[in-house]
């Protein structure tokens, strides 16, 4: 039997929140969605982040990284590795941007995996977080939240890469 404990995660800084995304993504099978209202730098793009969403988006036919953020721009401009992760694998990463003005308010950020597991900040601007990785009530809450903001979201077209 798994204690609670060992199912929680907490991130006071950056690199807690970093080892918190790393638990998190390690234990997804196929699939990870993600809400940054800002691709802050250093959010998101630690090597072992990246390897574990590179792992993910590899993972097979059901393989699938949603990513929602309020400036995609913004992370384009200034190099965010997730841009670049989705431009290298665009079939399995995807990067969209919300156009209702009430999703564009939403402040906080979270990370779920495909069952049980969630990662809360509340501030997204901040690197204190909350979560678990065993989950499911809270980590389905999320996700019906992040399904409806990304049925109603639009494509980062402009962060394709060019193909020249």
């Amino acid at each position: 039997m798994t204690d609670k404990a060992d199912m929680a995660l907490v991130a006071l800084d950056r690199a807690g929140l970093d080892a918190a995304h790393v638990r998190l993504l390690a234990g997804a099978r196929y699939r990870a969605s993600i809400y940054l209202p800002t691709m802050d730098p250093g959010v998101l793009e630690s090597d072992a982040v990246l390897s574990e969403l590179r792992r993910l988006a590899t993972s097979g036919r059901q393989a699938r990284v949603r990513i929602l953020t309020h400036d995609a721009n913004r992370g384009h401009r200034e190099g965010h590795r997730l841009v670049a992760l989705s431009q290298r694998l665009p079939t399995a990463v995807s990067i969209r941007v919300p156009t209702d003005e009430t999703h564009l308010r939403y402040g906080s950020a979270f990370t779920v995996d495909d069952v049980s597991a969630f990662l809360f900040r509340p501030v997204a601007q901040r690197f204190d977080a909350e979560g678990s990785l065993d989950a499911p009530g809270e980590t389905s809450r999320f996700m019906a939240y992040f399904d409806e903001v990304w049925e109603r979201a639009e494509p980062a077209w402009e962060i394709r890469p060019l193909g020249i």
